[in-house]
């Protein structure tokens, strides 16, 4: 079998994948292979395609008695590449990982067993202790089946270049973790084209996409350039570690404090609170939008949510930090989210959305 051209990428947040017991030692490819279904679905959708949930009862699935030609009428283009029931991916995914291990840390301006410092030691408690990839890893994607193989390449390639550009992988990138950059991605709009192009076919299934599924129709995406001299930045360079302490300086893991409540109101209220205030209160469309943990234990209790925030990275050699938030919602919630964000650094320049142009052109016909 020939050795197929490797995927690099590098972490500029670290990658958390899970396990059983919820640590994140090591980079896990289902872990990683799930998030890239996660965000092909909500492409696909975007753009006009059907793809189903496969959490849903309504999920693609083969019974083995199809005929070749009436097979992928049966499935989603999501099903197609990642499988369901009766089907398998179209490709196996190696990861070489050349990263290090960093000491799990969050960084929040709260003290100990207040506020978000007490949320985080609750939330993460099995994992203070724990390690988290950070640094180079290089996928390599080996096409399954007699399918095109270079049209799978292609597709992966696609997906992980999005991703790269308005997005995370892995898991709990509400939380922060997952930006990376890739080598050699695809530019914006051709990585678009091609899944575009793929999932046109008038071979995979047709249905309407339920209003509420994550869609790249109702999708922004803003990134902040933040000066490391920044007096916010600077307090959370001085505040209170949850986990152990590291030596990182291409990162500050603060996504949480962002994300909910700063402890300084003068510096702005966290993107939470101020949503609050925005619709004057109404809990639960704070709760649709931030989601909701689960009640009872059970993964379906609680809501996921829709508003995704990055840790301050870096991207060396640069000194100066970014902020990267993006939402599947509508785009008067991301106007909310970036006048927030600039009142909480005391920014100059309102950022335009990223990419805006290029995924209206596809999602308003869709």
């Amino acid at each position: 079998m020939m050795e197929p051209e490797p995927i690099v990428i590098e972490t500029l947040t670290p990658i958390w994948t899970g396990g059983v017991n919820g640590s994140s030692n090591t980079i896990r490819e289902t872990g990683i292979i799930g998030s890239m279904r996660w965000w092909y679905e909500a492409i696909v959708r975007g753009i006009g395609e059907y793809a189903c949930d496969p959490l849903n009862d309504s999920k693609c699935m083969l019974d083995g008695k199809e005929k070749e030609n009436d097979r992928n009428n049966k499935l989603c283009p999501a099903c197609y590449l990642f499988g369901c029931g009766g089907w398998k991916r179209r490709f196996r995914l190696e990861i070489e990982d050349f990263g290090v291990k960093e000491p799990f840390h969050l960084v929040t301006l709260d003290r100990d067993k207040v506020g978000n410092n007490w949320w985080l030691s609750t939330i993460f408690e099995k994992n203070l202790n724990n390690n988290l990839s950070v640094g180079k890893f290089t996928f390599r994607i080996y096409p399954v089946g007699r399918d095109d193989k270079l049209e799978i390449i292609t597709q992966v390639k696609a997906l992980l270049s999005i991703m790269s550009y308005v997005g995370a992988i892995g898991a709990k990138s509400q939380y922060g973790f997952g930006q990376f950059k890739m080598e050699n991605r695809m530019d914006f709009k051709r990585a678009l084209n091609e899944i575009n192009d793929f999932c046109n076919k008038d071979e995979f299934k047709k249905e309407a996409n339920k209003p509420d599924f994550y869609s790249l129709s109702n999708f922004w995406c803003y990134e902040f350039k933040i000066p490391a001299r920044n007096q916010l930045v600077q307090s959370f360079q001085k505040s209170h570690i949850v986990g152990n302490q590291s030596s990182s300086t291409s990162y500050l893991p603060v996504s949480f404090d962002i994300r909910y409540k700063l402890p300084n109101r003068n510096k702005g209220s966290g993107l939470r609170q101020a949503y609050y205030s925005h619709c004057n209160g109404d809990k639960n469309q704070v709760c649709q939008i931030f989601g909701t943990l689960p009640k009872s234990g059970k993964k379906d209790d609680g809501i996921g949510s829709r508003i995704f925030v990055s840790h301050l990275f870096r991207e060396m050699p640069n000194n100066d930090y970014f902020l990267r938030v993006w939402g599947f919602t509508e785009k008067d919630v991301g106007n909310v989210v970036s006048m927030e964000i600039n009142k909480m650094f005391s920014l100059v320049e309102v950022p335009r959305m990223k990419y805006e142009e290029e995924i209206n052109n596809f999602t308003e016909g869709a």
